[in-house]
């Protein structure tokens, strides 16, 4: 028994010295030995004119400081991999706090501070890596200075803000607790440059930097200078206000990429103090990009009342400092205006109107601001219920088809003698579409209508058009049958036509010699039409049978001094219209004759 027991105990001592000789046998290595940084890539602007996550270009005006308070709360800091392949979050959370402030000595430009501080941190695994130390879970963050230069403002008419900004990191940060660079002393440059530029209630703004400092050789990775990006959305106003900001880092040691997806309000509380929040997402695994990220404080901002001369023409100053001016010119002053140096109507709160649709109606006018219509219809398309072709604005009946001559509306017919009552002159009683709806009259009873009776008040024949028959001329007795003069020949001519055929124009050569031969004799050239067709067509027929006649003998040397002609159309007839041979008299050219002094 005793020797048993002697035997366990030089086992326990055996096995004790073994530990003691290899404390680590049992622990998992890395790739090499973990080397503190600085992990906070919280980026945020204590003057925060526009912005309070990206730098805008936007200085606070001259004499103006702004102190900041802000404690915030980070998941997912620091991962690391083991032989094994197991990762451990070595930083799994942090919660930390932030003094900062801005100040404004002379104008265009901004100087700030800010003193992180880690309150507490924690994590799990570091214990089981080889050449990894668990960090401490309290110290300071890299403290840094940084100034802020304007080389374009707003206020004096530039179309942006435009700055040139430089954040240098002090030593005095702890490094065991991951709170600076290991190299350098912990020292850090980060010029940028940054932009903005108000487009209505929002201000867009982006800054483009680097943050140069010390390359750290970390297990798997370098750690050390990177290009620092941040583009943001931020409302304006005076009350509450928001806004969405994208912040990257870009590694130039190793082909990686930070990037931080954040959010934030701040709502005035009075007594110039601001109270806000933030909060963030990660979307890679780099070091120091947590997974989540929120944060809260409360602000104190000075603004000097602007200088008396500042707020004169041409003075320097922000519009804030002036609510009585109005600098953008469109008559509303920079205290009601939502846009105060961008001109727009008093209606849109002294912002420009936009137009999203693009259809010459502005938004706020616009009942339909993202569909294209017409001003007539308050900017929304016209439509046309019944598909008649009248939109329905117009339409006096939009639900029932009809025309556009009746406004959208069915012909009716109230009389049914099928003249419409828009085009019908008796809708009330039936007529003819000949006499625009309204009865046919005959006023003298001769059995033509007034409408076709060229004599309506004296009774006449159809034959005549209405019209009394002429009285035969008296024919003189005759023992012995006259000679007929060349001058008594009717002039014959094809239906529709004004043509000289060739025996009429032997008959017309007769003629012009017969005239040659008299020069005391002048002549009155008649043109008739038989009645068929339209009477003015008839009318203008006989002028240029008439007209015909009388250029043929002018072209035969008789002076047109000596000839008239005249169309009567069918008034005159000689036969009756009633047969084809009658007719055919009827389209004629007679002659007159007239005598001047011999």
């Amino acid at each position: 028994m005793d020797f048993t027991l002697r035997t366990q105990a030089r086992s326990w001592a055996l096995a004790a010295l073994i530990a003691s000789l290899t404390p680590n046998a049992f622990a998992q290595s890395t790739t090499g030995a973990l080397v503190p940084i600085d992990l906070e890539r919280l980026r945020f602007t204590p003057a925060a004119t526009d912005s309070m996550l990206v730098d805008t270009g936007h200085v606070l005006p001259e004499g103006a400081y702004r102190l900041m308070l802000m404690a915030g709360y980070e998941r997912g800091i620091l991962l690391l991999k083991g032989s094994d392949g197991q990762e451990r979050s070595i930083l799994d959370y942090r919660v930390a706090g932030w003094l900062a402030g801005a100040w404004s000595p002379t104008e265009r430009l901004e100087l700030s501070a800010r003193l992180p501080v880690i309150i507490h941190q924690g994590g799990n695994g570091a214990d089981t890596l080889v050449g990894v130390s668990t960090p401490r879970s309290f110290g300071l963050g890299t403290p840094e200075l940084g100034a802020r230069y304007a080389l374009l403002r707003r206020e004096d008419g530039a179309p942006v803000f435009l700055s040139l900004g430089l954040d240098v990191g002090t030593p005095g940060g702890t490094a065991s607790a991951f709170g600076r660079q290991q190299g350098w002393a912990g020292l850090q440059v980060a010029p940028r440059v940054a932009v903005s530029r108000e487009l209505g209630p929002v201000v867009l703004g982006a800054s483009a930097g680097v943050r140069i400092r010390s390359t750290e050789n970390e297990p798997g990775r370098d750690y050390g200078t990177e290009l620092e990006q941040g583009i943001v959305v931020a409302t304006r106003g005076k009350g509450l206000r928001a806004e969405v900001a994208l912040q990257a880092a870009e590694s130039l040691v190793e082909p990686d990429l930070a990037l931080e997806l954040l959010g934030g309000l701040r709502l005035p509380v009075g007594g110039g103090f601001e109270a806000f929040a933030v909060a963030g997402h990660g979307f890679t695994d780099i070091p120091g990009t947590p997974s989540i990220r929120a944060a809260a404080g409360i602000a104190w901002a000075h603004e000097p009342p602007a200088r008396e001369n500042a707020c004169r023409s041409g003075g320097s100053h922000t519009p804030e400092q002036c609510p009585a001016l109005d600098d953008d010119g469109d008559s509303v002053p920079n205290g009601q205006d939502r846009c105060p140096l961008e001109a727009g109507p008093p209606e849109n709160d002294g912002c420009p109107d936009s137009d999203s649709d693009g259809d010459g109606v502005v938004d706020r006018e616009d009942a339909c601001p993202n569909e294209a219509g017409t001003a007539e219809n308050k900017g929304c398309p016209d439509t046309d219920s019944d598909g008649d072709g009248v939109v329905d604005r117009e339409d006096a009946c939009p639900n029932e088809a009809g025309t556009a001559e009746n406004k959208g509306c069915p012909d009716t017919d109230s009389d049914g003698d099928g003249v419409v009552d828009r085009e019908d002159a008796c809708p009330n009683e039936a007529g003819t579409a000949e006499n625009k709806g309204c009865p046919d009259t005959d006023s003298d009873g001769d059995g033509v209508v007034d409408r076709e009776d060229a004599c309506p008040n004296e009774a006449g024949v159809a034959a005549h058009r209405g019209c009394p028959e002429p009285a035969p001329a008296p024919q003189a007795p005759t023992t012995e049958a006259p000679t007929r003069l060349p001058t008594e020949h009717h002039v014959q001519f094809p239906v529709g036509q004004s043509t000289l055929s060739d025996s009429e124009r032997r008959s017309l050569d007769a003629i012009a010699d017969y005239l040659k031969a008299r020069p005391g004799v002048s002549l009155r050239i008649e043109g008739h039409t038989d009645n068929t067709g339209p009477e003015q067509l008839n009318r203008t027929l006989s002028q240029e049978r008439a007209d015909a006649v009388r250029q043929y003998l002018i072209q035969q040397g008789i002076e047109s001094s000596r000839l008239v002609a005249k169309g009567y159309g069918p008034d005159r007839p000689i036969a009756s219209n009633d047969t084809l041979e009658g007719r055919s008299a009827n389209r004629r050219v007679e002659f007159i004759t007239s005598t001047t002094g011999e």
